[in-house]
């Protein structure tokens, strides 16, 4: 007879090992009312979400995202003598790029609500590598002290793995709990199970020849064997695009009709699969242009809804990386001072003619050089001149408008400021002058 001991090590372990194939809000959840489950690794197989992550991720992991020190008087600059300027612009660990790893990390966000990564020190500082930690994995504690407790499960062993505040770095998605951002597939699984069974639909639509289900009557009876032979048969023979329309030779008495079911133009069908893009794309603030739905996209639009992109969705996102790691990572190494920023500029100057006409006024009003025009454009700087700033010189200041200076009169004459040299070059020029006037006046009384 067993012991208690050895029946409960005989009894299977029923520890979910993967969370990304059973998402931990998923498990007895039950489908969606489309029949399809959604989880935030399968809703990646919808076109209409992986087009929106994408659209987010790419954009901003293309903008260079630096470190920025605050100059006394309200100056700016690269800190690029700063190690934390390295991390974060070009390798956050060693086999990723910048890109690579903001578009990650922005990604798992999109997907489930919150994204991770672990502070390694090393030979750059206190924060020489940010390794992405998979979501699905995490658990968040909010403590008495107003501090977090991450406990992540290490992938093969399953071993829980506690992590202090100071050691993890978190990017929240829209959050009503203050600790981890909502799981925009729990929020948006209806649209995204609708937008699936809608792929699906079409898959089986045409994968049955674009034809709607047959049945089959017979006024004889057939055995139940026969029958499910007929059936079988019958699929064999005609069931999928490749196969459709081929001549079929039925058994004795049986006569094929086809089901009454509403077609696709009564259902709406493509008209569907439209609205569940804008559905989509409605809750990240995407345009629908963006992911390729043009219905109401015009040239004298679209310009204005890329704009509208870069100010409502990119923006934020833009916001909530610099304040993640202004308190994961610069906060607890450099202090104030410095601050992340992610350069939007390429994304909202436009073509080239829009280009240049926002650097020809910028440096005409003496906003910046010759050279920071150029390093705009990606042209190395020109020596000297390349420095100077430029102004209008028909232009004056507020006070001359509101009292005016006195005007003169005919006749009278008023000094112009010159420089030392051009003084000096003027009081020999008067002085010649002079000499040649009297000496004239000599030649006259001579005379």
């Amino acid at each position: 007879m067993s012991t208690a001991t050895e029946t409960a090590e005989a009894e299977p372990d029923w520890r979910i090992y993967e969370a990304r194939a059973a998402e931990w809000a998923f498990v007895g959840a039950g489908k969606t009312p489309s029949g399809v489950r959604v989880t935030p690794e399968t809703a990646l197989t919808c076109e209409a979400f992986l087009g929106v992550v994408r659209v987010i991720s790419e954009t901003l992991a293309t903008c260079d995202l630096n470190l920025i020190e605050k100059v006394p008087g309200g100056g700016r600059r690269l800190a690029e003598e700063k190690p934390l300027f390295d991390v974060l612009n070009c390798m956050p660990n060693g086999w990723q790029s910048t890109m690579e790893w903001v578009e990650t990390m922005t990604a798992l966000a999109c997907m489930y609500g919150t994204s991770f990564a672990l502070i390694k020190p090393g030979a750059r500082g206190a924060v020489d590598s940010l390794t992405p930690l998979h979501p699905s994995r995490m658990s968040v504690k909010r403590l008495e002290n107003d501090q977090l407790l991450y406990e992540y499960r290490e992938p093969g062993t399953e071993r829980p793995i506690p992590y202090t505040q100071g050691q993890i770095f978190r990017l929240p998605f829209f959050s009503t709990d203050s600790v981890t951002g909502n799981n925009p597939t729990v929020l948006l699984r209806n649209a995204i199970g609708l937008a699936q069974a809608l792929e699906q639909h079409a898959g089986a639509f045409f994968g049955n020849g674009a034809r709607p289900g047959v049945v089959f009557t017979n006024d004889n009876a057939m055995p139940a064997d026969e029958r499910e032979r007929a059936r079988e048969q019958w699929e064999r023979m005609h069931r999928g695009a490749d196969r459709a329309y081929r001549t079929a030779i039925l058994p004795q008495g049986m006569k094929p009709t086809e089901l009454g079911q509403i077609n696709n133009d009564q259902a709406q069908f493509l008209e569907s699969r439209q609205y569940q893009i804008i559905s989509l794309a409605r809750y990240f603030r995407v345009p629908p242009h963006l992911v390729q739905d043009l219905t109401r996209a015009t040239f004298s639009n679209i310009e204005q809804t890329g704009i509208d992109f870069v100010t409502h969705c990119i923006k934020p996102w833009a916001k909530r990386w610099a304040g993640a790691i202004y308190r994961d990572l610069i906060g607890p190494t450099l202090g104030k001072g410095y601050r992340a920023e992610f350069d939007t500029k390429w994304i909202t100057m436009g073509d080239s003619a829009a280009r240049i006409a926002y650097i020809r006024d910028a440096i005409s009003c003496g906003l910046i050089t010759h050279n920071e025009g150029r390093a705009m454009e990606g042209l190395n700087p020109i020596e000297d001149a390349g420095q100077e700033r430029f102004m209008q010189v028909n232009m004056t200041t507020v006070d001359r408008i509101v009292s005016p200076p006195a005007a003169t009169a005919p006749g009278d004459t008023f000094d112009v400021p010159m420089a030392d040299d051009q003084a000096e070059e003027s009081e020999t020029s008067v002085a010649g002058e002079a000499e040649q006037v009297d000496q004239l006046l000599e030649g006259n009384d001579g005379t």
